[in-house]
């Protein structure tokens, strides 16, 4: 099994592994990011506004990040799980 596969990012389109490299980069110790913030970042910031936000929904949607509960929307934590 590839690198990808073991970190289960091996079907993840290359923006969408972009964008979960910047939240790594950008995350609080509780895992929790802006996604101002993370547009900001140097990785992401050529993406068009409609991919960002399309990577953020299917990263999302494949279980890699949540919405946090209580807070604005913009807020965002990632998930450390095994299976994705």
């Amino acid at each position: 099994m590839s690198m990808e596969g073991d970190l289960g990012i091996d079907g993840l389109k290359h923006d969408e592994r972009d964008v979960l490299a910047a939240i790594i980069d950008v995350q609080k110790d509780d895992g929790s990011f802006e996604s101002d913030i993370l547009r900001a970042h140097h990785l992401i910031t050529k993406l068009s506004h409609s991919t960002f936000f399309r990577s953020l929904r299917t990263l999302r949607d494949k279980g890699f990040i949540e919405k946090c509960d209580g807070r604005e929307r913009n807020f965002y934590r990632l998930i450390f799980e095994s299976s994705h």
